[in-house]
């Protein structure tokens, strides 16, 4: 009979595991209950009304340690009072043992044939194969499947390879790529598993691997540098999977003239794929794949991408996410002290859900042991803080694998934020280049720069077309983001090059501020010295009048906090309210600058609001220096760019700056005739969703300037009883209530089930 390693599972895995089983030999449904303090019940089923079964599920590794936790729970059934207890276990029990156990829950346990120990369930598996099939780990590490590796004739490294297979089985969480690959080897019989660093290609690698050497394959071959070692050991006569690891790694692109390798790759891809006993597995990097397929034509021609399974974060729900915490935690046997922390404070959530989110970060927290290194109450923001920091996951890709124009496309990717168009981060490269040839010894290149963002795509950022068949720049992950601003905030020499070469208004302050620790973003940028805060500015002395707005940016609306992508307008007002903000360090030079400048466009020809805003606030911020102007024509130029009332809480604004000018403004009857004619514009146009928006600002601006709106307010009213008339308005308001009220129950059940699952461990 075949033998499982039933402690490969873990406590919460161990509990379906026995409830599967249970429902097959006993044809019935049995109900589960969430993890966390059971109350003496982990499953559960009805013989009838009244009489009702218990079961729980125990996953020791010895008897001792089983029936210290069994005799704790004795009062467990006399306070539930079951017609029948069942007990299910891990550990392997003789005769005595199981005697032992029926005394010690006597009378509710009936028989010891309710004492389940480890035997029993491997014979129970034994008799329901569609279990074994589903619980994945326990196959795949049976004694069948493990004695079969053993005899199989395994070559290279493979030995030591298997064994790696074996240690990650029990931390792996099937997710959809698995079965996306598997479908790919069938129908290729090869497959690219590629991704981001750390995203876990080589763990999939490694599970689709030991999945078919467990079936109908007897060898196995792993690849350690080179492809002629598929050929050596190649046996027409024998069912054999290669599995070639990180096959375009760094020697790849080494070779004199590559030695033919992408040759020889293709040709092994064509010979296993026309053999009926050959499978092959590869792993890479995304952005290596992108180099390779640019720079070997073999590849490219034989599109061997066609067989790509690509790895990302979307692969991964947030339950999947949460069972890959737990397993490495499950097994790594943090002391409950510190697990108990992660429940407080919605700490797992943030976990979990952080947007860093990468099980190379985990893998790196369990490997340092960093429970050893904290206070139980702080592990929480230990395990946040590498999250938050994840240096180890790119600082050897950034380093070592991307070539040097690609390096500094990311940084000066950096200085501008995304998303971006493609264009402007090639004209903001060719800048950066051009003003430090003489230091970077590198020249622009169109053909390079292409090559570049091939190699990036997928791995360090995505882009996508628009509408008008721009290309869009993003992150591929942020923490891409975070990592190269805390790898050059240090870097005195990277962060005056980056400055020297800005041709972007932006490019000085999506990352760089002056600002002291109390600001808000001073640790979401990087703080300048006042020698770099100088370089800044006269940077910006020298080329104001040159400098560029982005074409295509992020804004962020004014009146909730969502974002949106729109194209950029002139934005004079903004990056000089920013120089005043930003550039604290040398604020009185600033402050001059930016009079003069201010001075020159001081009657203001733009409708945007975010633009008006800060007209205003430079406006209150230099009221104390002499600025020339006529304030009839400063108030007149703003009330002529209103376009929409909302504008009018910029407007009012001058009432504090000018006052009499703009008591004297506001006062006359053509003011009034105006602001009417901008009123009715607005109840004319106004959708029933702005109609109430459209009442609050008319009642701003009637207390404002004493203006009676009676007539304005009885068009109003009719619109708002209109919508409030109408049964489809009525009809979509509702609907969209319960479709959020639906999604939000959806999410909370969500975090309820992973939270239950911590609960799990904490009981254990």
């Amino acid at each position: 009979m075949n033998n499982y390693d039933l402690l490969i599972l873990s406590a919460d895995e161990f509990e379906n595991f026995t409830r599967d089983l249970l429902q097959a030999k006993l044809n019935v449904f049995i109900e589960s209950f969430t993890s966390g303090p059971d109350g003496g019940i982990d499953l559960r089923y009805a013989t009838d009304k009244n009489k009702k079964i218990i079961i729980q599920a125990k996953r020791y590794k010895d008897y001792n340690s089983l029936i210290n936790n069994l005799k704790k729970e004795i009062k467990n059934p006399i306070k539930l009072n079951p017609e029948r207890y069942i007990i299910s276990t891990t550990v392997g029990l003789t005769p005595k043992n199981k005697e032992d156990i029926l005394k010690l829950f006597s009378p509710h346990i009936k028989s010891t044939e309710d004492i389940i120990g480890n035997d029993d369930l491997q014979n129970l598996l034994s008799l329901h194969k569609k279990i074994e099939l589903k619980y994945f780990k326990l196959w795949i590490t049976s004694t069948r499947v493990l004695e079969k590796t053993l005899h199989s004739k395994i070559y290279n490294q493979s030995e030591f390879e298997i064994e790696e297979i074996r240690n990650q089985v029990k931390l792996f969480v099937q997710n959809r790529s698995f079965h996306k690959a598997l479908s790919i080897l069938s129908k290729y019989k090869y497959v690219i598993i590629s991704g981001i660093p750390g995203i876990g290609k080589t763990t999939l690698a490694r599970m689709l691997t030991l999945r078919f050497l467990s079936q109908e394959y007897n060898e196995f071959i792993y690849l350690n540098s080179s492809i002629d070692e598929a050929y050596q050991y190649f046996n027409i006569n024998t069912s054999q999977i290669f599995l070639f690891d990180d096959f375009l790694g760094k020697n790849f692109f080494q070779y004199d003239n590559n030695k033919n390798e992408d040759a020889k790759i293709i040709k092994l891809i064509n010979k296993i794929r026309s053999s009926n006993n050959k499978l092959i597995i590869f792993t890479t990097r995304e952005y290596i794949l992108n180099q390779a397929m640019f720079s070997f034509e073999e590849f490219t021609l034989n599109h061997i991408d066609i067989a790509k399974c690509t790895i990302d974060l979307t692969s991964y729900t947030s339950i999947i996410k949460a069972k890959i915490l737990y397993n490495h935690m499950f097994f790594a046997e943090i002391p409950k002290s510190h697990l108990s922390d992660l429940m407080k404070h919605n700490n797992l959530s943030k976990i979990v859900n952080h947007k860093n989110y990468n099980p190379r970060i985990i893998e790196a927290i369990i490997n340092k042991k960093i429970w050893t290194l904290c206070n139980s109450t702080d592990f929480s923001n230990q395990i946040k803080s590498y999250f938050d920091n994840p240096e180890s996951v790119w600082l050897h890709t950034f380093q070592k694998a991307l070539d040097p124009i690609s390096k500094y496309t990311l940084l000066v990717l950096l200085t501008l934020g995304t998303p971006l168009l493609l264009e402007d981060l090639e004209e903001a490269l060719t800048s950066f280049l051009k003003n430090n040839q003489s230091e970077l010894n590198l020249f622009f290149d169109p053909l390079k720069f292409n090559k570049s963002i091939k190699e990036l795509e997928n791995t360090f950022i995505k882009t996508q077309i628009d509408e008008d068949k721009s290309i869009i720049i993003e992150y591929q992950n942020p923490s891409i983001q975070d990592f190269l601003l805390n790898y050059i905030r240090d870097k005195k020499y990277l962060i005056k090059n980056l400055i020297n070469g800005a041709i972007f208004k932006a490019q000085f302050f999506t990352i760089f501020t002056s600002l002291d620790e109390e600001s808000e973003n001073y640790y979401s940028k990087i703080k300048l010295s006042p020698e770099l805060a100088k370089q800044a500015f006269e940077k910006i002395k020298s080329n104001y009048h040159n400098l560029k707005n982005l074409n295509f940016n992020v804004q962020h609306s004014p009146f909730d906090e969502n974002e949106f992508w729109s194209f950029s307008i002139e934005n004079e007002y903004s990056f000089l309210y920013t120089l005043l903000i930003e550039l604290q360090s040398i604020k009185k030079e600033v402050e001059e600058f930016v009079r003069i400048e201010f001075n020159k466009i001081i009657y203001i020809q733009t409708y945007d609001f975010n633009e008006q805003d800060k007209y205003i606030k430079i406006f209150e911020m230099l009221k104390h220096y002499s600025l020339e102007f006529d304030g009839l024509m400063v108030i007149d130029s703003f009330f002529k760019n209103l376009i929409n009332l909302n504008n009018f809480i910029n407007f009012i604004s001058l009432r504090n700056i000018l006052p009499d000018t703009y008591k004297t403004y506001t006062s006359s009857r053509s003011f009034e005739e105006n602001l009417r004619i901008i009123v009715n514009e607005e109840l004319k146009s106004a959708t029933p969703y702005a109609l109430e928006e459209l009442a609050e600002n008319m009642i701003i601006l009637s207390k404002e300037f004493d203006f009676d709106f009676e007539q304005e307010f009885s068009t109003l009213n009719y619109k708002l009883s209109e919508k409030r008339d109408s049964y489809n308005e009525y009809y979509d308001e509702e609907r969209s209530h319960e479709t959020y009220a639906h999604s939000e129950y959806q999410e909370l059940d969500e975090e309820k089930q992973i939270e239950d699952l911590f609960n799990g461990l904490l009981n254990q």
